[in-house]
């Protein structure tokens, strides 16, 4: 079954802005901004799954009488190594896309 981008010829294909065999497809006016989207995307999902994941242990802490939520939110912890080794593996996730950006030079953005 042939799609509509199968039908096309090549030339049609650049003159409409559909990428071609290989290219990366870009969505939104600039590259850029292609870029900048999918990092606010990985970055709600990293969200999501932090706050369900919290919304669970508080909850299962609260059941069993472990915890109340108010120590919850009471609670301060101070910075230790490993959670500013997990901020910058964070840091760097949502940087990625922004890091393996081509500019125009060919040379990968830093």
């Amino acid at each position: 079954m042939n799609t509509k981008h199968d039908e096309l010829s090549r030339a049609q294909v650049e003159s409409i802005g559909l990428p071609g065999p290989g290219e990366e497809p870009h969505f939104l006016p600039h590259p850029l901004m292609d870029r900048l989207f999918e990092a606010v995307i990985v970055l709600g999902g990293e969200l999501w799954i932090e706050r369900d994941r919290r919304r669970a242990l508080e909850s299962l802490l609260h059941s069993k009488g472990i915890v109340a939520p108010e120590e919850i939110e009471n609670h301060s912890e101070a910075d230790t190594e490993e959670r500013k080794q997990e901020l910058s593996a964070l840091v760097n996730r949502l940087l990625d896309p922004l890091r393996t950006m081509q500019s125009e030079s060919g040379t990968a953005a830093t």
